[in-house]
């Protein structure tokens, strides 16, 4: 069971993509990503364990629509606007500035961090993912299989030669090896304080929370943004 410290949902939100501009206001099914995200953090079967949902973005459109979905709204530095930015960056930017509103008041809360641009998650899987929480369990990750094994993965050595970055798996049948999972993307839940610790999100050791390929769509591109129309619009 969790502790009873405080609960946020954190949805980054920049304006500028490259791939796919205004992409967190592009609607699916009459939705758009951010109402979408929104949705996630509190659209829970047993009823949302978060105490707030906050939407850190540069785009004042972007904004408003966090906003009129219930949100919390928190306008970027410069700098967490900018394509060198990182998630951790993006993080630090808001818990580390003045205009905050939330009073942690000495608590360590858990961040549940939602990417606008996993329009196939939902507050199922977000309630599934935080339900794994138990003493000894500091954070879950969702993740999802690879379309390509990368066991079978190859160097080029500076001879020119190929080298196989997993030799065991040419070495063994197909199914012996263990089955390979990767981030998604759509779900990291972890403690503020071994975020602050780390100076990142932390992965390593995390539980995994399973979802499928389809659920793990992520739009980055306008072919990605058509796939999870036709998925979702089905």
């Amino acid at each position: 069971m969790l502790d009873d410290n405080l609960v946020i949902a954190f949805i980054p939100a920049r304006g500028g993509s490259k791939g796919l501009p205004g992409k967190n206001l592009m609607k699916i099914a009459g939705k758009s990503m951010i109402e979408r995200a929104v949705a996630s953090a509190t659209d829970w079967i047993s009823g949302s364990k978060v105490d707030v949902t906050v939407v850190s973005s540069d785009d004042e459109a972007v904004l408003a629509e966090a906003k009129a979905a219930g949100a919390v709204t928190f306008k970027r530095s410069d700098f967490a606007a900018s394509d060198e930015a990182t998630a951790a960056d993006v993080i630090r930017d808001y818990f580390g500035s003045p205009d905050v509103m939330i009073d942690l008041d000495g608590r360590d809360p858990w961040i549940v961090y939602l990417q606008p641009t996993s329009p196939a998650r939902t507050g199922l899987h977000v309630e599934e993912a935080f339900n794994m929480i138990i003493p000894g369990v500091r954070s879950v990750v969702s993740v999802t299989t690879p379309e390509k094994s990368p066991y079978w993965t190859l160097n080029i050595n500076e001879r020119g030669q190929l080298t196989p970055l997993f030799p065991q798996a040419f070495e063994s049948n197909r199914q012996s090896l263990q089955p390979a999972y990767i981030p998604n993307g759509a779900i990291y839940i972890f403690k503020l304080s071994d975020f602050t610790a780390a100076g990142a999100v932390p992965v390593t050791n995390a539980a995994a929370y399973i979802m499928s390929r389809d659920e793990s769509v992520d739009i980055d591109t306008r072919e990605d943004f058509e796939r999870a129309k036709a998925l979702l619009e089905s």
